[in-house]
Formats: C-alpha cells, sequence, structure tokens
C-alpha cells in the first residue's frame, strides 16, 4: 500500500483553525508508532516544525488529494486558517450588498440555503448559501477580504479581481486570475487544504467527520435525515479539529481545476441530497465555473503569513 506523507502541523482553534507544515520527511524508526495519531499537533504556542506522519492510504481513496502523494512527492501544505462553517447566507449577503456599493459585480446573488428567495434579504437563520457560481465565489473571497481590511488574493492584470463575469467557462477573469502568495486575505480552500481539514486529524481516514465513537447521522446532514433540505451550520457534531459540516448539508467549493480542465472546478464533502456513500472524507465532483447548485456553498481560507514566514 501507498505510504501518505504529511507534513508538519499545527493549530490554534478559535474562531478560526490553522495549520502548518515543515521540512521534507525523512524516515525513521519511530514513524510507525506515530501513524494512528492525529496529524495535527495543537499547540497554545504555535506551530511544530518537526511534527511528521506516514499513513497507509487506503486502496479506496482513488479520490483522495492525497492518494497520489508519497516521500518522494509529498503533499506539501502550507501554514492556513480555514473557516469552521461554511459561509452563511447572511455572512455572503452582509459582503455582498457592500460589495456592489465598492465596485464589485456577481453573476448571482445566492440563496439562503435552498429554500430562500435568491437575492433577499437573511431571514435570521445561518443556512449555508447556496446558488453561487465558483466565480461569484473567488470574486466574493476578495469584497470580503476589502470590507475586512485584508489584502485580496486574487489578482487580474495587475488589479484586484473584482468581476465574477459572463464569458465563456475558461475564458474568464476568475479562472484566469492569479493568486498572490504574499496577501492575508480570504480565498477557496485547495483540494488538499479542504481534505486535511476534513479528515479531523486522522488522514488514514474515508469516512466521514473522524469522530470517535459517533455514527454518521451525528456529524452530517445526507440524505437519510436531512428531510431534502439544508439546514443551518454548527447543527451536528464538529470533527476532532472544531470543523462543521465538512460532510453533507453543501457540497463546497474548491479551488483546484478538474484535471486538465480549468473550466471545471472540483466541490468536496457531498450534500443533503447524497447517501452516506456520497458524503465521505474523500466524496469528490466538479462543475463548470458558471453553474449555480441549490446544495453548493464554499467556505473560507486564508494564508497564515506570520508562522509560514517563519519557518
Amino acid at each position: 500500500m501507498k505510504k501518505l506523507t504529511i507534513l508538519s502541523i499545527s493549530a490554534l482553534l478559535a474562531a478560526m483553525i490553522f495549520t502548518g507544515c515543515a521540512s521534507k520527511p525523512k524516515k525513521s524508526a519511530s514513524t510507525k508508532s506515530e501513524s494512528k495519531k492525529r496529524v495535527i499537533f495543537v499547540s497554545k504556542n504555535g506551530f511544530s516544525k518537526n511534527l511528521i506522519e506516514f499513513v497507509e492510504t487506503p486502496t479506496a481513496e482513488r479520490d483522495s488529494a492525497f492518494s497520489k502523494a508519497s516521500v518522494e512527492q509529498p503533499v506539501d501544505l502550507m501554514a492556513f486558517y480555514i473557516a469552521q462553517t461554511e459561509t452563511t447566507y447572511a455572512r455572503w449577503y452582509e459582503v455582498y450588498t457592500w460589495a456592489k456599493d465598492n465596485g464589485y459585480t456577481f453573476a448571482n446573488p445566492g440563496r439562503e440555503g435552498n429554500k430562500g428567495v435568491d437575492g433577499a434579504a437573511p431571514t435570521g437563520t445561518n443556512q449555508p448559501v447556496t446558488m453561487i457560481s465558483w466565480r461569484d465565489a473567488i470574486v466574493w473571497c476578495n469584497a470580503a477580504s476589502e470590507k475586512d481590511g485584508l489584502g485580496p488574493v486574487y489578482k487580474y492584470n495587475g488589479a484586484v479581481l473584482k468581476e465574477a463575469d459572463t464569458a465563456k467557462d475558461g475564458d474568464g477573469k476568475a479562472e484566469n486570475a492569479i493568486i498572490d502568495l504574499t496577501a492575508d486575505g480570504y480565498r477557496l480552500p485547495t483540494e488538499a487544504e479542504w481534505e486535511f481539514a476534513a479528515r479531523g486529524g486522522d488522514p488514514a481516514s474515508e469516512i466521514w467527520a473522524n469522530v470517535s465513537n459517533k455514527n454518521l447521522a451525528s456529524v452530517a446532514w445526507y440524505s437519510d435525515n436531512s428531510d431534502g433540505v439544508t439546514h443551518d451550520v454548527m447543527t451536528k457534531d464538529a470533527n476532532t479539529f472544531g470543523m462543521y459540516d465538512m460532510n453533507g448539508n453543501a457540497w463546497e467549493w474548491c479551488y483546484n481545476a478538474w484535471p486538465a480542465s480549468i473550466q471545471r472546478r472540483i466541490m468536496r464533502g457531498g450534500s443533503y441530497r447524497k447517501t452516506a456513500e456520497g458524503v465521505t472524507a474523500v466524496s469528490k465532483d466538479a462543475a463548470p465555473v458558471t453553474r449555480v447548485y441549490d446544495d453548493v456553498g464554499f467556505r473560507v481560507v486564508k494564508y497564515a503569513l506570520s508562522a509560514r514566514d517563519a519557518k
């Protein structure tokens, strides 16, 4: 079985979670005894620079972001923060309305869960936003960053990307934008970042949120318990990283393109419509950058620049 290498990780649990990695792994006699431990190292003092884990990759994990990882080609995660919940419609709407008055344009106004009215004022729920395209999510991240006094991540022709245009899939500004690695603003997670957080500290697990001694219904909204609708975030148990709704409720856009196709972007985690097999830590799908669905939303991440630069 192929081994998966994850580099040095650390986290602080607060309003957001952050992780990091360090130097290239070295084989040692202690790595096997470490493989069953949580891959995350929690410390109030910040990042561990030396934690290395080697874990067996289950053969069923063909869709894992780590399935092809090896000692020679590790998946290298830079330090990052990740939101504990999917972006709610209330938060989306707050930024969306501000953004429209500050030079941003969107292709879609968003919806409160799957039953709300597109673009309407929030009704007081904590439903995830849906009916937004990948392009909308990218532009919203820049708008949220600017609104919160952070540096926008996505740039096009040297300027901050502010438009979710209607160009042909693959030709839009969003999918051809440049990522500013020095910016501290919000962005979509890479597939590897998303999956690392979803696994909740157990990269060998291919099941749902990796909550010990708990069944699927306690951690995920899926076809057997959702009644065919989205639900407020944080109404199911968190995984061991303190992450909510990484499995089920709403699919989540990731930054990565489907192999050899910048027109299609990856979604992770499944939704309220999927069966148990469709809401695992490795569940994935892809869709065109302009498509919208009433079971697809997103959550944000941001670079942990000070921790990354300290390594």
